[in-house]
């Protein structure tokens, strides 16, 4: 026994295992559709036996925008075994960039443990001029095995920058600070000389709000974004396509356009459960009479694709409006 910290590492894929067509591939390498050999990523760190015991788990590695369902669901049930075994101090998931805040948002939602939870990406390449993924991925298992982690739920590190995963969001589409939280701030760093250092505390960690069994029966709920001249005519496709959520991305403090309006009563009619959010990257959507009037309810501070998640998974406790307000008001 190495009496270190011990950590199992999950690779889904992503820019940190992606390998471009050379060095200077910063940008177009997802289609080479090239990736580093199983295990390399952490055969290449040795460093990393210096702070803990990291053990690879096997997982399949696509593009984060490949992600399905199915992926999600056996991606939670997989961390929360590994969780609950009493086997690892910390976990560890390295995930493409693209869609990296909706899993890590999903899993806070799920996943019940005391232990870190990190996700963690890259925004260049394995092979690339400048690469961040070792630096990153060192980072992250300098996070999850320490104990100043715990309790904070999942976790978000890029950039040596700790975010709590209902804040994080993706700002940039190439910068190595790509990540960000909009209004909040990070929860703390993870400095040069690691050091483990978190300031904040997410007021919503603890037992989650649902189970990983719920993710398997997530309806389908759809994002429909407004902007002027929008009319209804997407708003009725989701209906038709079998939606049983909307969540309307509207302008400002929750303004979608009259047409849209009109339409999302129209759903609302219909026995489908719209959610008003918006399009702006910060701040909350106040739930107005006129909303409340029309049965609808709204997220505190969530951007569209995370209300989404939320929604899809609440809808599975209640079609009630009000009791689904008082769950989303509670992540």
């Amino acid at each position: 026994m190495s009496g270190l910290p011990r950590v199992a590492l999950i690779s889904t894929g992503g820019t940190i295992d992606a390998v471009g067509a050379s060095r200077l591939d910063l940008a177009w390498y997802t289609e080479t559709k090239n990736r580093l050999p199983d295990g390399e990523l952490l055969a290449a760190l040795p460093e990393l036996g210096t702070v803990a015991d990291v053990v690879q788990v096997p997982f399949a590695r696509f593009p984060s925008y490949a992600l399905s369902l199915d992926d999600w669901s056996l991606l939670a049930s997989t961390v929360q075994e590994l969780a609950t075994g009493g086997s690892y101090d910390g976990i560890v998931i390295t995930h493409g960039t693209n869609t990296l805040e909706e899993t890590a948002f999903l899993l806070s939602l799920t996943v019940s443990t005391p232990i870190p939870v990190v996700f963690v990406g890259a925004m260049r390449p394995a092979n690339g001029l400048g690469s961040d993924g070792a630096i990153n991925l060192f980072q992250a298992v300098r996070l999850a095995a320490s104990p100043n982690a715990r309790d904070h739920g999942v976790l978000v590190m890029l950039n040596d920058t700790v975010f709590a995963a209902r804040d994080a969001t993706k700002t940039a589409t190439f910068r190595v600070n790509a990540f960000a939280a909009p209004g909040l701030g990070p929860l703390g760093h993870v400095d040069a000389d690691g050091e483990v250092r978190l300031s904040h505390i997410h007021s919503t960690n603890g037992v989650p709000a649902f189970d990983v069994g719920d993710i398997a029966g997530m309806p389908r709920v759809d994002v429909v974004l407004s902007y002027v001249g929008a009319d209804g005519a997407l708003i009725k496709a989701a209906v038709a396509a079998g939606a049983q959520g909307i969540v309307s991305a509207g302008t400002g403090a929750g303004r979608p356009t009259p047409a849209e309006s009109d339409a999302l009563d129209a759903a609302a009619a219909e026995g489908v459960v719209v959610c008003q959010s918006t399009r702006v990257p910060s701040g909350r959507v106040s739930l107005s009479p006129a909303m409340k009037a029309a049965r609808r309810v709204t997220t505190p501070g969530m951007p569209p694709w995370q209300a989404r998640i939320a929604l899809a998974l609440a809808l599975q406790r209640s079609r009630d409006a009000d009791e689904i307000q008082i769950t989303l008001d509670s992540l």
